[in-house]
């Protein structure tokens, strides 16, 4: 597999409690990061969507809009 190897540092208290369990970390781990990172995607769309949203004039149609956009070309 093409994976890359990353390194965090916890306290040592927490280090021995992850150590005394049965959880796999390292599947944990990159479950968090994939979801923080679609998460965060998420709420860049969302921002992006707000920026459109807010330079669409009142009135606009969005018919018209592609109507003249295929006349132009």
């Amino acid at each position: 597999m093409n994976e890359s190897l990353i390194t965090v540092r916890v306290p040592k208290e927490l280090k021995k409690r992850m150590r005394e369990s049965r959880i796999n970390w390292s599947e944990e781990l990159r479950r968090a990061i994939k979801a923080k990172l679609e998460a965060d995607s998420k709420k860049t769309t969302e921002v992006e969507l707000e920026m459109v949203l807010k330079s669409v004039k009142p009135g606009f149609s969005t018919l018209q809009a592609i109507k003249e956009a295929r006349r132009h070309g």
